[in-house]
């Protein structure tokens, strides 16, 4: 088989896999919306709840059975989320084997500037896919991880522990080195927090849910000069704000989930891997 040939089937190989990772990217967002839109009806439920005046109704019932059922249906629902991932995952190590070899094949079949550039535009492109999964799972982890740092009463826990069915993988998500940039991106969120503030901070009566998210984002603010890191902070990213009600909080939580590095990934999340439930946990590496 020829160079020529080899190399067009790579490439052909290549942009199947690139589609791949874009399904499944795809996929895995669709799941973290489901999950996002099922907390937030657990925790609509649950402030529901603590404000019935009449109890042994049909719709206080309704009401605990989605409160009942919410750790139930997180789980079910993380779960399809790690499969996606698990799934990108496999696409990118694909990705990262096919770019190899194509890379390997051009450089031999070639040694001019032409080639050269053709390596440089292959190996880019591939990275850009990968950094693209890369902030996907990041996004995934201040969504969906990091808002399950929070216990039953509000406070922030030091790390959690994921574990797999089967007892052979693990996850252990720890905040104490996540750290906020206070530059620009923060500084603007800020501002359109404040906007947000001067739009309702004059009407006396606001409905329970809209109180609850001006609340929030008022413990956002340190004495309005930075951002408090903490689980409101994590709740507030974590929320899915419609842009058209909300145009300057989903602004901020754009601009705040930017301002969150992820250089320090390693930092705080471990995954841990052993052949069976016997035997002893060995770290599993990231990059």
């Amino acid at each position: 088989m020829s160079f020529k040939t080899r190399i067009r089937s790579l490439e052909q190989q290549i942009g199947k896999k690139k589609r791949e990772l874009e399904r499944f990217t795809a996929k895995e967002q669709r799941s973290r919306d489901t999950w996002t839109k099922a907390y937030h009806q657990f925790i609509a439920a649950a402030t529901t709840l603590t404000e019935l005046s009449r109890h042994g109704t049909k719709r206080e019932k309704t009401l605990h059975a989605k409160i009942i059922g919410w750790p139930k249906r997180s789980v079910a629902l993380t779960k399809e989320r790690d499969s996606f991932r698990a799934q990108i995952e496999g696409v990118r190590e694909g990705l990262i084997r096919l770019g190899t070899e194509l890379t390997r094949l051009v450089e031999q079949e070639t040694g001019d500037v032409s080639a050269t550039n053709e390596i440089v535009t292959q190996v880019f492109e591939l990275n850009d896919a990968v950094v693209r999964a890369s902030g996907a799972r990041e996004d995934s982890l201040n969504r969906h991880v990091f808002p399950r740092l929070i216990d039953e009463h509000g406070k922030l826990c030091s790390q959690v522990s994921f574990n797999s069915s089967d007892g052979t993988r693990r996850v252990v998500a720890m905040v104490n080195t996540m750290t906020l940039v206070s530059g620009d991106m923060a500084t603007r969120a800020m501002a359109e927090i404040q906007r947000f503030f001067d739009r309702f901070k004059q009407q006396a009566e606001m409905d329970a849910n809209l109180r609850a998210l001006y609340e929030l984002t008022r413990q956002l603010l340190v004495e309005k000069t930075s951002f408090k890191v903490g689980p409101d902070l994590y709740r507030f990213i974590a929320m899915t704000l419609d842009a058209d009600i909300f145009p300057e909080l989903a602004t901020a939580q754009h601009l705040l989930r930017q301002s969150i590095r992820s250089e320090k990934t390693n930092s705080y999340i471990r995954l841990y891997a052993r052949g069976s439930r016997t035997d002893s946990w060995e770290v599993v590496k990231q990059s």
